[in-house]
Formats: C-alpha cells, structure tokens, sequence
C-alpha cells in the first residue's frame, strides 16, 4: 500500500470512525469517492525543487542527492514532482 492511501485510510478512520468498518454498500460507495477526491487533490500539486548543482566536490553531490532523496520522498506521499 502507497504512502498517499495509508494516509487516506487514517484520515477517513479518524474523521468518519463511526462508519469506517462499516461493510454496507452507500458506505463504500461514500469511501471509493472519498479516495477518488483524494487522489485528484493530490494529483492536482506539483512541487518544483531547487535545480541540480554541477557536481565539482562531495558537498555538492551532497546538495543533488538530497534533492533526489526529497523527491522520492514527495512522491511516495502521492504528489508529483515538477521535472
């Protein structure tokens, strides 16, 4: 399971507990649009990070793996990153 849908299922589970584990169809129809909007809002983000430096020493690879790191990071919480 992506980060993106944990996320959403604690969300749901906290702020609609009491119809969470409900297995009752309008609830599910309720949760697979919950999930939908979710994914759009996300979709709907694009995040520009800083651009890679030319790489002359240790301290600038450093600066351009910890862009790749945030990225990866960003996108395992289902938000796109501007290339």
């Amino acid at each position: 399971m992506d980060e993106s849908r944990k996320q959403f299922l604690e969300w749901f589970g906290e702020e609609f507990e009491s119809i969470n584990n409900s297995e009752e169809l309008h609830v599910q129809a309720i949760k697979m649009i919950a999930w939908q909007s979710w994914v759009k809002s996300r979709a709907a983000i694009e995040i520009k990070l800083d651009d890679k430096v030319m790489a002359e020493d240790d301290f600038d690879k450093g600066h351009n793996c910890a862009i790749d790191y945030c990225a990866d990071a960003i996108r395992a919480a289902g938000i796109k990153v501007k290339e």
